[in-house]
């Protein structure tokens, strides 16, 4: 039977750190344990097309949300949004999900909040149903701003900004020309300013490459503007390593 390692701490900045080798990170001083982009369903979405996938993928998600949490000590979780996957109204399957998830969290004696994701349109019933505090467009941890990150939010809030909906990752070439996409973290540094985009926690679900696709054509307006270039890549194989690789610009 495999055993999963034990998180670790690999530090960005004093205050947060990446619970390695899990697709989240820690705010320190809060014990709080930040993961964005869960698309519960979204299995369920692809079986219904034909598309099977061979390996629960629910258990996935919960394991590597409950599993750094209890081993960095966390006293609560935050999910910064798509908790689930349908834009539409709630299916069965992330209800049974998104109530699997709150139950096993509440088991281990863990808070959960939830910033709102461009997903989650119609999550707000199953979040009052489970008693889930809900936060419309963002939340502020200190001087830290926690977003999903689908829409602008006021200038004067990005002074250090955490987001998902990219569900970021690197491609990098082999030898013989074949790419190979990799899920990443993502830590930009700018003179006012720093950017962390979390990886999404779905084994499914990838997204932008950062290497490879303009800050323009990226999925939040609050990257836009930003030289990406010298953002730095963390590439995470969930419940295996944390590898920190060479600034953008530079792959």
């Amino acid at each position: 039977m495999k055993v999963e390692p034990v998180a670790e701490t690999i530090k960005i900045t004093r205050r947060i750190s990446i619970a390695s080798p899990y697709p989240a990170i820690l705010l320190e001083k809060e014990g709080l344990l930040v993961a964005a982009d869960l698309h519960i369903g979204l299995e369920d979405e692809a079986e219904a097309k034909g598309i099977h996938i061979p390996t629960s993928i629910l258990p996935i998600i919960i394991k590597h949300i409950i599993k750094p949490a209890k081993d960095l000590g966390c006293r609560g979780i935050i999910l910064l949004g798509d908790i689930k996957h349908e834009f539409g109204p709630v299916t069965e399957p992330e209800w049974f999900g998104v109530k699997k998830l709150i139950t096993k969290i509440r088991e281990n004696n863990l808070t959960v909040e939830v910033v709102r994701g461009n997903h989650d349109n119609y999550i707000i019933k199953v979040l009052k149903d489970l008693k889930i505090p809900l936060h419309n467009t963002h939340l502020k941890v200190g001087s830290i701003t926690l977003t999903h990150g689908h829409k602008m939010i006021e200038y004067r809030l990005l002074k250090e900004v955490i987001l998902g909906h990219e569900h970021p990752a690197i491609t990098l070439k082999d030898d013989v020309g074949v790419k190979h996409r990799f899920k990443a973290l993502i830590h930009l540094k700018t003179e006012s300013s720093r950017y962390i985009i979390l990886p999404s926690v779905s084994p499914l679900a990838y997204g932008s490459d950062f290497n490879e696709v303009p800050a323009d054509k990226m999925l939040s307006p609050i990257l836009h503007t930003l030289d990406l270039s010298e953002a730095e890549p963390y590439v995470i194989e969930a419940g295996v390593a944390t590898k920190k690789f060479p600034k953008i610009g530079e792959l």
